[in-house]
């Protein structure tokens, strides 16, 4: 095959056409440099292949870093993104790009989501760790990560929780049944929000308690 066209068609593209008059490519600079194109140039069917595989992988590292420029990726959720566009080797050449860049790091990303979920979406650990799962992370990573977190940081989520949301429901039993449900949903086990809810129970008695020897006064 004989290239019979190689022109700029816009930025840094190429058209590129073939004198069977049907094939019509458009291919970056770079991949026009690096396997040295010319308008009258010859090209096998293999070096064809390889010079769109080359502008193919190129795109997949373009629309990587695009990804990665909106938002913070593990390394299987970026492939599976790219898996949507590009083939499975193509995809994967991509991602691993990104890692050797030190663009994705799930080691990173791990504590990151992790406290993410927890402190700003207020998910228990149960339900932290199905996301952390969903999202791609090994599972012994999750775990380690998740680890770090203590009883108390648990029951102080629980805790912000109830005061800010439920703090007019847990005196009644069938709205602090309601509440203890809807906590559950988010992944907190069920005794350490019965604590919690206990807790502040107590606090509540005591405080009205104090507010009846105050009006005694």
């Amino acid at each position: 095959m004989r290239i019979t066209e190689l022109s700029l068609f816009k930025g840094d593209t190429y058209k590129l056409e073939l004198d069977d008059g049907e094939q019509t490519f458009f291919v970056n600079s770079t991949v026009v440099s690096d396997f040295l194109l010319t308008k009258g140039g010859e090209l096998s069917g293999d070096k064809l292949a390889q010079i769109q595989q080359a502008d193919a992988k190129r795109k997949a590292k373009k629309r990587a870093l695009y990804l990665l420029g909106t938002k913070q990726y593990c390394y299987k959720e970026l492939l599976s993104k790219l898996r949507r566009t590009y083939d499975e080797d193509t995809a994967r050449y991509a991602a691993d790009a990104m890692r050797d860049y030190g663009y994705v790091n799930d080691e990173e990303y791990a504590p990151k989501l992790a406290e993410y979920l927890i402190h700003t979406k207020h998910y228990g650990l149960r339900k932290a760790k199905y996301e952390m799962l969903h999202r791609g992370l090994d599972a012994e990573l999750v775990d380690n990560t998740l680890a770090e977190y203590s009883q108390d940081d648990i029951c102080e989520e629980i805790t912000e929780l109830l005061e800010r949301k439920y703090y007019n429901k847990i005196a009644d039993h069938d709205d602090r049944r309601r509440t203890i449900a809807a906590l559950a949903r988010r992944g907190y086990d069920y005794n350490s929000v019965k604590r919690c809810i206990e807790q502040l129970l107590e606090e509540l008695d005591e405080y009205e308690d104090y507010e009846e020897n105050e009006d005694l006064d």
